[in-house]
This record gives C-alpha cells, sequence and structure tokens, in this order.
C-alpha cells in the first residue's frame, strides 16, 4: 500500500433546495481559487447533469467551455482536479480533487476536498485556511476533516461511501454511518471524532449522560480546542493523535454515530 498520505474535508447541509447557478458559479470560481493558492494548476473539470455524465474530462476542453458558457444552468455540480502531467486518471491518481453540488437523492449540499501531501498536511496552518475557505462557501449543518492513505481513496470515506480499498474499521464505521440517514440525528450527533470536527448549536447542547453538554466535555478536554467559524458553526479540533483516545472517552455517551 501507499505510505503517501491525504487530507479529506467535507462540508454537508440537509436541504431540498437545489443552489443557484449564479452560486454554482460563485462555489466553483471559490474552488479554483484554493487550488491556485496551493500552486496546483486543474487539469480536468467535471460537472454533473444528473443524467450520469459527471465523469472528469479535459481542463479547458469543450466541455469544461460549454458549462462555463451556459454558468452550471442544469448541472448540480461542479469539480476540479489536478493531476500529474503524464496522468490520464483524476479519480486515482490525482494531486488534489474538489467539488461543490447538490445531491436530490440525499437531499444534501457538499463541498468537499481531498489533497494529498506535501501540498496539505492534516492539521496544519493550510489545512486550517482550506476548513475557513470552504465554510465560508455555504451555511453548513456539519463537517470533518482526516487524513488517510492516499491508496484508500478517502473521498469515498468522505461522503460516507463503502468501498474494500478501506480498512475493515473504517468500513465498518462508515456502515454506520450511512445508516444513520436522518438529517435530525445528524445535526445532533456527530459522525466520529476526527482532527477536524464542524458542529452545530445542535451537537453542542447535546447532554451526555452525566448531565453537561459536548460544548462543556470540549471546553474542559485538554485533547480538544473549540472556536466559532461561522453563524451556528464551530470548529472542534482534537490533536490528530488522541482521536481515538477521545472516543475511548466518548464511549457510550450517545453522542458518536460511528462507534
Amino acid at each position: 500500500m501507499s505510505t503517501t498520505k491525504a487530507t479529506a474535508i467535507g462540508l454537508f447541509k440537509h436541504s431540498q433546495e437545489m443552489p443557484t447557478p449564479k452560486d454554482m458559479m460563485a462555489c466553483y470560481d471559490a474552488i479554483a481559487g484554493m487550488m491556485q493558492q496551493l500552486q496546483l494548476q486543474p487539469t480536468y473539470f467535471s460537472a454533473d447533469d444528473g443524467k450520469g455524465r459527471g465523469e472528469y474530462k479535459k481542463f479547458g476542453g469543450a466541455f469544461h467551455k460549454r458549462v462555463l458558457d451556459c454558468e452550471t444552468q442544469g448541472y448540480r455540480s461542479v469539480g476540479l482536479a489536478a493531476t500529474p502531467p503524464e496522468s490520464d486518471s483524476p479519480g486515482y491518481d490525482g494531486m488534489i480533487e474538489a467539488s461543490f453540488g447538490f445531491s436530490p437523492e440525499g437531499q444534501r449540499i457538499s463541498a468537499t476536498i481531498v489533497v494529498n501531501e506535501p501540498y496539505v498536511i492534516c492539521g496544519s496552518e493550510a489545512c486550517d485556511a482550506l476548513v475557513n475557505e470552504l465554510t465560508g462557501l455555504w451555511q453548513w449543518d456539519y463537517g470533518f476533516g482526516f487524513e488517510r492513505d492516499v491508496a484508500t481513496r478517502p473521498i469515498g470515506y468522505l461522503l460516507g461511501g463503502g468501498s474494500n480499498l478501506q480498512s475493515a474499521e473504517d468500513a465498518r464505521r462508515g456502515q454506520l454511518w450511512y445508516a444513520c440517514y436522518q438529517p435530525e440525528e445528524r445535526r445532533k450527533r456527530v459522525r466520529d471524532i476526527f482532527p477536524y470536527n464542524m458542529v452545530g448549536q445542535e451537537h453542542l447542547a447535546h447532554r451526555l449522560p452525566d448531565g453537561r453538554s459536548l460544548r462543556a466535555f470540549i471546553e474542559a478536554d485538554v485533547d480538544s480546542e473549540l472556536r466559532p467559524l461561522a453563524d451556528n458553526l464551530w470548529l472542534w479540533k482534537v490533536n490528530a493523535d488522541r482521536t481515538e483516545a477521545m472516543r475511548d472517552k466518548l464511549r457510550g455517551t450517545g453522542i458518536i454515530i460511528a462507534e
């Protein structure tokens, strides 16, 4: 298995209302700006029209120009990827892939980014900056960020999908998250404990068995840091080498979905 690591960050909003083309274009421009800041040149572009044609095409090609010419009208997601010059497989050996879009099936808006080391290292200032920038794209319910081996295809785990490339434990935890699809549950209980946990007011107000709120627990915990990100969204940051210890502290409290 590869030793190269990737940082995966995702933010999610449960909604039945699709972003407008103007929203999509603004988020596309923001994603392009993030890649520019990381000094990565996009080589592939994607846009999903809901008819099974959301795969990556060459950046600057006819499809890319057609989607931008119509300002994403009729499309429900946009994405960019950067690959090494000799690569034609953005889904497998890209250096970065990022997207913004709407899933009518899941009634969910999402912004995701997966970027390899050394361009971004989980827990670094550059990673913090990406969280802040993704947060600014929309009003979110929750999110998370973590590091995984590139060979496991972290985007799958980020989006809650299963894969035989994942570890058995990630697959087990992912199935628990997938099964708990109710938005009201996801808005008050965290998926898991990650280095980056973007949580809302309902998460922080959740009562633990000892009567404390999750907020009170976090504020008293030596391995945690809590700071506001946006209206009704906070970043609960956990030391990367303490995430499993944090799970143990909260085990059996009902706050973790993928326990």
